[in-house]
């Protein structure tokens, strides 16, 4: 299994598939690169996909530093430099497409193109309150009865309804791969905490922001923010999706980033 041992103090387990221009795939709180599986065998026919899991996360270790934002930015910037592979495609989903934020924002010489999924620039109202909350049930719940309340933010009810065991399967993987209680707390207030909206006007590589309009983790109304903050940054929106829209429509979610990718490839 590949792993890097990183200056800023993290050993990063990653995988790497594919030939073609480096894309690099940042997953969300508590999930693992293997979220990402539907989308590396679609897109490593046109691209070489980079995913890792984040710092507290998976097979990846870090030191006892607080978790933040800006710290699994710098993480995610340390592993582009010393796999060899900037300026690269960046796409980030949920507290992944925070860490893209920041690393695009710190390192814009490392970023080709930008993709947020499920996104927000500043946790402020509902999205506040949904952190907090995820917080306090960590602090009181075992894991599979948080998760068996968390699943309820990231899929949607049809999905649940045609696939029960799905879901059922997500929530055990979650339980296997799942960061110790007190890394997936900090993970959550390193959400929380999250505030580039002011900054985002900054950013000048080619953005896409995508949001599933049944999305209850964090609503469209956070990733429209974004895209009127980044300029020229253009917006899809997945009917009916969820948060995790990248597994709940995969196809879909495939052909639109894939189009995205490949029109800023030439």
């Amino acid at each position: 299994m590949p792993f890097l041992d990183l200056p800023t103090g993290a050993r990063v387990y990653y995988e790497r598939k594919g030939k073609g221009p480096p894309l690099i795939l940042i997953m969300g709180t508590g999930l693992d690169c293997s979220c990402w599986r539907l989308q590396v065998d679609a897109y490593c026919k046109h691209f070489e996909c980079i995913s890792f899991d984040n710092r507290g996360t998976g097979k990846t270790t870090g030191n006892q530093t607080p978790l933040s934002v800006s710290l699994m930015a710098a993480d995610t910037a340390a592993l582009i430099k010393k796999l060899n592979l900037g300026p690269a495609h960046i796409s980030g989903l949920s507290l992944g497409s925070c860490i893209a934020q920041e690393l695009t924002l710190n390192h814009p010489e490392l970023v080709t193109t930008l993709q947020l999924h499920g996104t927000w620039g500043r946790a402020y109202g509902y999205a506040k309150r949904k952190f907090r909350a995820q917080i306090r049930l960590l602090e009181k719940l075992d894991l599979r009865a948080f998760y068996e309340i968390n699943v309820l933010w990231f899929m949607t009810p049809k999905y649940m309804n045609l696939y029960p065991d799905k879901v059922t399967n997500q929530i055990n993987q979650l339980i296997q791969s799942n960061p110790q209680r007190d890394l997936l707390k900090q993970q959550y207030q390193a959400d929380l905490d999250h505030d580039t909206l002011d900054r985002l006007p900054q950013i000048k590589v080619p953005s896409l922001v995508t949001v599933g309009s049944f999305d209850l983790a964090l609503p469209p109304m956070y990733g429209k923010e974004v895209t009127s903050a980044i300029p020229n940054c253009e917006f899809f929106m997945f009917k009916n999706g969820g948060h995790l829209h990248n597994i709940e429509d995969s196809e879909e979610f495939n052909r639109i980033t894939l189009d995205f990718l490949q029109r800023h490839s030439l």
